[in-house]
């Protein structure tokens, strides 16, 4: 048997699972699939978009539903989750301010990707070297 490496899993980790920063509490949200983005950012779209103060209940409750399913797909720990809902049930955070957390989620992995394309930007091109042939 061998043992797992640990520099390896947490460098996987580092690239699945991020720290943000949302309403005073530190969540760890996990990378998003591209489905999951697609979903995201056309409810984002309809969120702000929309002229919330005139939805009846119904589309409130709609909204409020595809919202939590987004946001609990990347939270990692249960207890997030359970922190939100008490958030919710206190009236301290509401539909639109939860929202902010897909925003979050998708900066966070962004902002790697964009470290990443400046650092490859920064290298100075490798040039081709040919062997000279013998004759």
């Amino acid at each position: 048997m061998t043992e797992p490496n640990e520099a390896a899993e947490a460098a996987t980790s580092a690239d699945t699972e991020k720290e943000i920063e949302f309403s005073g509490r530190t969540l760890w949200v996990r990378v998003p699939t591209p489905e999951q983005l697609l979903v995201w950012k056309r409810t984002l779209g309809k969120l702000q978009g929309a002229e919330v103060e005139g939805w009846n209940g119904e589309q409130v409750m709609a909204a409020l539903e595809r919202t939590r399913k987004i946001i609990d797909s990347v939270l990692v720990h249960e207890t997030d989750k359970d922190w939100l809902d008490d958030q919710m049930l206190d009236g301290n955070l509401g539909l639109i301010e939860t929202a902010q957390i897909i925003q979050l989620t998708v900066e966070a992995f962004q902002a790697d990707d964009n470290r990443a394309a400046r650092r490859a930007a920064r290298k100075p091109a490798k040039k081709a070297t040919r062997k000279k042939a013998a004759r």
